[in-house]
């Protein structure tokens, strides 16, 4: 059997509309700065190498972002504190359980946050971290 005839046989119109239905959908693409050429990225690939160059080219996956309440601005909802002092020229991290119920689970041989005389007061902590916390957050 011929190519000729096996063209004859096959719908090859199908088959391009169907090519070209897949074609934007299946990949993801980014341009080699360093070429110009086109690298697609197929499911979950996230880095590869520009076929005419060679260059690493990656893929920018941009993370959902999730909105999430917080119920406590002191520890953000993960029952533990860290604080610094500093004391002899050197800076120490020590930890300690916050007053709200994730504190709680923990056991009572990590001090509370208001048992602990060197450490900054809640307010200050609760302060610092509205500050610096992420705006995608809620309040509650």
């Amino acid at each position: 059997m011929s190519m000729s005839a096996i063209g004859e046989c096959m719908d090859l119109e199908s088959l391009k509309s169907t090519f070209q239905s897949l074609e934007g959908r299946n990949y993801d693409e980014r341009k080699c700065i360093i070429c110009g050429s086109i690298v697609k990225f197929y499911d979950d690939e996230y880095k590869k190498p520009c076929k005419k160059c060679g260059t690493m080219v990656f893929l920018k996956i941009e993370k959902p972002k999730i909105k999430r309440q917080i119920k406590c601005w002191v520890c953000l909802d993960k029952g533990i504190v860290q604080f610094p002092i500093q004391a002899d020229n050197k800076i120490y991290y020590y930890v300690a359980r916050c007053n709200c119920p994730a504190g709680m689970k923990y056991p009572s041989t990590i001090p509370l946050l208001a048992q602990c005389e060197m450490a900054p007061r809640e307010e200050f902590i609760e302060l610092e971290n509205r500050k610096t916390c992420a705006p995608d957050t809620v309040l509650v």
